[in-house]
């Protein structure tokens, strides 16, 4: 892992931090020495385990949060105002996947993962624009998915939310960029993850015969470009999606 000795003390945000990308991600901000908010709205065993674990675990700040639930993300706003007066990275990490083909997703299945990947995303940004605003070289990443570069059968609700993140992404670099925040996404392919194990192996392998690296990336992976992203080492990177697929789409 580099070193960035600029995030150190750093306040960070980072949504959707339950699964194995978001307790990653988390876990690279401490070696960073930041201060890390970590939202989640299911299960945070993960992220208890990592603050009792972890030397840096006292900056740790576990934080149960409906992103669907407008007041509890103003919750979050407040809290961060009195707490630390600023937001200096904002990691929109939370994502819905809800799988159908086409032919038999309903509206709701629909609907759901939109507002899930999308408007969630909005309202946590939105309120956090004025924190970030007080920081000084901010940056915001999206984590989205290479669902929205190359078809994905069976996902055209998540494909299309990721598109739109990507969307979203450019245009609000291009619209904070001149005061001093910077916005950029990732778009992770096929990432090795605890539900992942019990895939049969057959599927795995098929998986990764269609990777030129020829193995699933790790979580790890994803949060060190995040982190990347987020540190000084890439000042001059705005509205930019950075694909982390072992070379997948390449093909």
């Amino acid at each position: 892992m580099y070193k960035y000795s600029d995030l150190k003390n750093k306040t960070v945000l980072v949504s959707g931090a339950n699964g194995d990308t978001g307790r990653a991600i988390c876990q690279q901000y401490l070696e960073q020495h930041a201060v890390v908010y970590a939202l989640h709205e299911t299960c945070a065993e993960q992220l208890h385990a990592l603050k009792a674990e972890h030397p840096e675990g006292q900056n740790l700040h576990i934080v149960h949060c409906n992103l669907a639930d407008p007041e509890a993300v103003v919750a979050i706003g407040a809290r961060l105002t009195s707490e630390a007066g600023k937001v200096d990275v904002l990691v929109n990490n939370a994502n819905v996947v809800n799988d159908n083909l086409f032919a038999s997703m309903s509206f709701d299945d629909f609907s759901s993962t939109i507002d899930g990947n999308m408007f969630n995303t909005f309202r946590l940004t939105k309120e956090m624009l004025r924190l970030l605003r007080s920081a000084e070289n901010a940056s915001v990443i999206n984590v989205a998915s290479i669902t929205a570069i190359i078809p994905a059968v069976g996902q055209i609700n998540y494909s299309a939310s990721n598109a739109a993140l990507l969307a979203f992404t450019r245009t609000l670099a291009a619209e904070l960029a001149p005061q001093g925040i910077r916005v950029n996404a990732v778009a992770p392919g096929m990432i090795e993850s605890s539900s992942g194990k019990e895939l049969p192996r057959s599927l795995v392998r098929e998986m990764t015969d269609s990777i030129p690296l020829q193995r699933m990336g790790r979580s790890t992976e994803v949060a060190n470009t995040i982190v990347y992203l987020s540190s000084s080492a890439s000042s001059y990177i705005v509205g930019q999606t950075i694909v982390i697929d072992g070379g997948m789409v390449m093909r």
